[in-house]
């Protein structure tokens, strides 16, 4: 071995290691407490301050009648699943099939999510053809309304808003099937068939809807056919739209599509007839009998529904019926006469409303009313009279109850096939009959009602209070115990959804919020246009976002803006466990109480439930929230500001606003003061450029703009209440906790975008070098410059390889040359087999083989340095062969004396498996790439090992190789390039060397060279200042880009994974909410420096010299993107280790690589006629 004591970063005491270690310990105890101190302050929970608002009362009266009892009776069995595709199944066969109505509402969409597996055909309310050409189009939102085409010049869109179905379908891994319905509706106008007669009276324009509908269904094979509502037909129009029918289905069954059109009962019989021929069923909607035109009465009497299926039944096989009910209810009001004066006749109607049955029994249970099945009808009913306004409320619906009796009569009359209008307005007891109608005893799983999916309100305003919980109620039930037909039903106890107080509302005051931010570029802007408008805002403040930008944090409060919860990474709470939605909370809480020493009380909750919760899904998380201590703020007003397909003008947003004021006045339900924007999540600049016509708009229409605390009728002071001094000692740790994370987060960041500059400008730069460097002219050799030359090969263990390494430099095209092997203290037998193979050479003089004890490759060759009379030798390692005229190549330089040392290029030549494929690339696009860039300025930092050439007299003057660095070919190289020698690169001299075949082999080699590079470089440092060209080139390329950089360069494939994982989570859950500014921004830096990186290895490809050896070398290319992130992380691991066994001090030992003694069939070729 070398002399160890000598060791650059030795420390044989190893008083530096003990000395840090203490320090590092100190650190890591106090980095420990510091973590779980904060770990337990954000899993505990601490109370808030509650503030209270009263509740409210309404005095209703309810029309009392008399209680009926119970008696049961059993039905038949349930339906079979079959493995068949559901419209496949022949409809109304034993297994009958299953179908619902959906609409985009969020009652309808959780509906979906728990039951989807009861449903086999949905037909969602997508599509409307409302214009007169017959253009297909589709709705963004309900309010405001955007319609779409869905068909145009650019293809064929989506119509699943957020893919929110097919998710809900593909996670569960159920087979229902999609038949997008095709109405004409007009949701703005809320109106039926307003162009309908004039669209079917135009030939051209019921061919474009045709067109269009076929061109959808062939750009959306997910859809098996369509559902046709086509309802108001005029009756000059009905042969038209029956012929329009009979096309399509034409079409769709060539295509093996389905076609279902919704049929009205009030249909003609030919009308019936006509469509059981030309399409695979005829919805019949067996509803509405009275509704909100009519005056009050059953939606189906139980007579009229019967009676309608028998009339169906006899003009259209039963294969071809679905079985249309509904489940809904309809509230009428009717206006009281004046007290004291005389009744004549019925009460009029002044207003009709749809109900979902949850608001049904909601209204049962405010009045105190009974429900009861009334008379024949059999549909559910109850009524009350409302004294304050002097009306009378009557109330009619259809439930589980009535299902299971629809169900069972159809049944009778051989119908098996069932859909109702529809998910999230539904009675929950209807899944517990829904595939078994006929069980014995279905009529006992009615018995417990669960709640609806409704949220009931109460109130005025954006302010949310939980004042109700959702709890069960129950049901008692007569039934006739011949035809199995429930007679009567009575609620004892009436379900309970959740039920919310609103308020805050105050007709000319408003409160401007921002969600998202801080962000960096829009917050400072908002910021500085409210203090110009001398407004106060409110921020709900993402964690995340205020941790990465304190200063913004504090500005806020420093402004006297008020500010509240967003969660910290901004999840859907209705998605997540309570667990993980506390921790988000108690995150953002601790760092608002840590950098502002307040404990702010707003929450408001992000994405889909901004406004106000729709369902007991949504509003679960806020109850949650509620009893920390929050006080949840909603907005009734929405600046839509978020948009960005289309981007609204300023003018555009606040019209949007003033649109929304002026619905209030009659729409009480949407009344509120609180306004959303945002102030981050995406491109803002919609928001900044309307936020002062905003304000400038609502003060000239006399609206006062105030924070949110004083529609509350409180403080700013009391909704951000300041930490206790008990708190304070918690909050500075805690500070320091979201520091340390904020550092390390900005850190990776910035690993990510300069590291990415960095290493792209530097590629760039090295290409350019290179280029010229093989452009630039070069000095035509001189002939007759042919010195002697030795050859000298190193060697310990080597006899698997020494013979082929010295018979590959005897065959040399160079005349003047003998090759010196110099054993260093082998255990096996490379001296021995050295003689014995080169006796014959050894005697002419040709071969020197010596032997010494052992002491390592550098003292090896200083020995054979001993035996040198040359002016100059090659250096080659004892597991390379190398091309015939690689000395030739090399020598020749040495004509120049300013040449110190000319490195060679060095391949892999044992290509056997990818990690030596990898080498064999990286010598190519790294080492050798980097040299050709060094070569323009006479730099080159390290001559290989592998092959190289020396000027004797300048190693020697440098003492020889260095014994106290392990990267002595690193060292000696620099030594040279100080005496102002300079050293180049003839990458025409070709040497095959011995790779490493694994990653453990690969790790073990490029720790040596890292740590003697390292040693050279803390060696040299002098040169920094001293060699212009080290210094402000070769150095800082080596200190930088071979060991700083890797060290932290995994980091930008993390920041990278995180950054796209997180953006295609929010673009999977709510592609709405989505901002692809920051992705985007992450994917140029990234794939910019793919590109830059494949773009200069092909030039490095391109710029190695034409030889049978580089035949092949271009599949490499495929490789580079693989191998770079590999070698990322295999690197960053032996940076950590390098510079670790620089500070302990302790020796390094020479890993000696085991030889396989194998190269590649290609290498075996070209060297075997050298």
């Amino acid at each position: 071995m070398g002399n160890m004591s000598q060791q650059i970063f030795l420390d044989p005491d190893r008083k530096r290691w003990k000395r840090l270690r203490r320090i590092f310990d100190v650190v890591a105890v106090l980095s420990t407490l510091v973590l779980v101190t904060f770990f337990f302050s954000v899993i505990r929970r601490q109370a808030l301050p509650e503030l209270l608002l009263p509740a409210q009362k309404r005095n209703y009266k309810a029309l009392k009648e008399s209680p009926l009892s119970f008696k049961g009776k059993a039905a038949r069995p349930a339906r079979r699943k079959s493995q068949r595709k559901p419209s496949d199944i022949p409809l109304n066969t034993d297994e009958g099939v299953r179908a619902a109505f959906y609409v985009d509402d969020e009652a309808s969409y959780s509906s979906l999510k728990q039951h989807i597996h009861q449903i086999d055909l949905l037909f969602p309310d997508w599509l409307h053809v409302i214009t007169p050409e017959g253009r297909l189009q589709a709705t963004t939102s309900l309010f405001p309304v955007h319609i779409y085409d869905v068909v145009d010049a650019a293809g064929v869109h989506g119509i699943d808003p957020e893919n929110k179905v097919h998710r809900v379908i593909e996670s569960t891994k159920e087979d229902t099937e999609i038949f997008p319905m095709v109405n004409d509706y007009n949701l703005v106008t809320d109106k039926w068939g307003e162009n309908v007669g004039t669209l079917l009276k135009n030939p051209q324009a019921v061919e474009h809807l045709r067109e269009q509908i076929n061109t959808f269904l062939a750009g959306s094979p997910s859809y098996h056919g369509i559902t046709l509502d086509f309802e108001e037909v005029p009756d000059d129009a009905e042969d038209a739209y029956l012929a329009f029918i009979a096309q399509l289905y034409s079409d769709f069954r060539a295509k093996n599509l389905r076609l279902y059109v919704n049929v009205q009962v009030s249909a003609d019989d030919d009308e019936i007839r006509a469509l059981g021929k030309t399409t695979d069923g005829i919805i019949l909607m067996d509803y509405d009998e009275h509704e909100t035109g009519s005056d009050p009465g059953p939606i189906a009497s139980q007579d009229w529904f019967e009676g309608n299926l028998r009339r169906v039944l006899k003009l259209v096989p039963k294969e071809k019926i679905i079985c249309a009910m509904g489940n809904y209810g309809y509230d009428w009001t009717e206006q009281l006469p004046a007290q004291g004066a005389k009744k004549t006749g019925k009460l009029k109607v002044v207003e009709a409303r749809d109900l979902t049955v949850q608001e049904a029994w909601q209204e049962a249970a405010d009045s105190d009313a009974d429900v009861h099945l009334e008379g024949d009808e059999l549909n559910a009913h109850f009524a009350y009279d409302d004294e304050d306004s002097h009306q009378r409320h009557q109330v009619w619906f259809l439930d589980g109850v009535t299902a299971l009796n629809e169900m069972r009569a159809a049944r009778q009359m051989g119908l098996r096939t069932f859909v109702f209008w529809r998910l999230g307005k539904e009675d929950p007891t209807i899944w517990s009959i829904w595939d078994r109608p006929s069980a014995k005893d279905a009529q006992n799983a009615l018995k417990v009602v669960p709640p609806g999916q409704d949220v009931n309100e109460e109130g005025e305003g954006d302010i949310l209070k939980v004042i109700g919980r959702p709890a069960n109620g129950s049901r008692t039930l007569s039934m006739d115990a011949d035809d199995f037909t429930i007679t009567d039903e009575r609620m004892p106890v009436y379900p309970r959804s959740y039920t919310l107080q609103l308020y805050g509302y105050q007709p000319k005051k408003l409160a401007i919020t921002f969600d998202d931010g801080p962000d960096p570029k829009w917050t400072p802007k908002i910021l500085d246009i409210l203090k110009q408008e001398k407004v106060k805002a409110t921020f709900m403040v993402i964690g995340d976002e205020a941790e990465n930008n304190v200063g913004l944090l504090r500005r806020y409060i420093q402004e006297g803006h008020e500010i509240g919860n967003h969660t910290f990474t901004h999840p859907d709470i209705s998605e997540i466990s309570p667990r993980q939605l506390e921790l988000e909370l108690n995150l953002t809480e601790r760092l608002f109480a840590s950098k502002l020493g307040l404990q702010p009380l707003y929450f408001r909750p992000p994405y889909s439930i901004d406004q106000e919760p729709d369902t007991n899904d949504q509003a679960a998380p806020i109850d949650r929230v509620e009893q920390m201590g929050y006080i949840i703020v909603g907005n009734k007003i929405d600046t839509d500001d978020w948009n960005e397909h289309p981007r609204k003008s300023p003018q555009e947003i606040t019209n949007g606003v003033l649109q929304q004021l002026e619905a209030m006045k009659d729409r009480p339900w949407f009344r509120g003061s609180i306004i959303l924007m945002h102030d981050g999540g995406g491109d803002r600049s919609a928001t900044v450029a309307a936020l002062p016509l905003l304000i400038d708009t609502l003060r000239s229409k006399g609206y006062e703009i105030v924070p949110v605390s004083e529609l509350m009728g409180k403080t700013t002071a009391e909704v951000m209440p300041p930490i206790t001094p008990k708190m304070q000692w918690q909050a500075r740790l805690d500070s320091l906790a979201f520091f340390v994370y904020g550092a390390f987060v900005k850190f990776g960041v910035f690993v990510f975008f300069f590291g990415d500059v960095l290493m792209s400008g530097r590629l760039i730069i090295v290409g350019i070098f290179a280029l010229i460097d093989r452009l630039r002219p070069r000095k035509v050799p001189d002939p007759n410059f042919l010195p002697r030359v030795a050859v000298l090969v190193p060697g310990y263990n080597e006899e698997k390889v020494i013979v082929r390494t010295v018979r590959s430099v005897l065959n040399s095209d160079y005349p003047n040359m003998r090759v010196i092997v110099i054993d260093d203290g082998s255990k096996d037998r490379t001296f021995e087999i050295a003689r014995e193979a080169f006796s014959r050479e050894i005697a002419e003089g040709r071969v020197t083989v010596l032997t010494k004890p052992n002491g390592g490759k550098a003292e090896a060759l200083n020995f054979g340095i001993e035996h040198l009379d040359e002016e100059f030798y090659v250096g080659i390692d004892a597991d390379t062969v190398i091309a015939a005229d690689a000395v030739s190549k090399l020598i020749r330089h040495f004509a120049d004396p300013e040449i110190g040392a000319v490195a060679g290029n060095a391949k892999v030549g044992n290509r056997v498996n990818l990690w030596t494929r990898w080498q064999a690339l990286e010598y190519i696009t790294s080492q050798n790439f980097e040299r050709r860039a060094l070569d323009l300025f006479g730099v080159v930092t390290v001559v290989p090992g592998a092959i190289g050439a020396w000027r004797t007299e300048g190693v020697r003057r440098a003492g020889g190789y260095p014994v106290n660095t392990v990267a002595e070919d690193a060292d000696l190289t620099m030594s040279l390039l100080e005496q102002g020698y300079r050293v180049i690169y003839e990458d025409r001299s070709l040497a095959f060397t011995e790779a490493p075949i694994d990653m453990r082999g690969l790790m073990k080699q490029r720790f040596r060279w890292s740590f003697g590079t390292l040693q050279a470089i803390f060696k040299h440092r002098g040169a920094f200042t001293r060699n212009k060209a080290m210094g402000f080139f070769a150095l800082p390329n080596i200190l930088i880009f071979q060991l700083l950089l890797p060290l932290v360069s995994p980091l930008i494939d993390l920041t990278f994974v995180v950054g796209t994982l997180q953006y295609l989570i929010d673009r999977y859950f709510h592609p709405a909410a989505a901002s692809a500014a920051n992705f985007e921004k992450l994917l140029v830096y990234f794939l910019g420096f793919l590109v830059i990186d494949f773009l200069t290895s092909s030039l490095a490809f391109s710029l190695e010299p034409r030889h049978e050896a580089n035949k092949g070398d271009g599949w490499l290319l495929f490789h580079i993107w693989l191998q770079r992130f590999a070698y990322r992380q295999v690197f960053s691991i032996v940076i950590f280790k390098t510079i670790k066994r620089a500070i302990d001090g302790r020796p390094f030992s020479w890993d000696k690589l085991d030889r396989t003694a194998k190269m590649s069939a290609a290498t075996e070729r070209i060297t075997a006629g050298s």
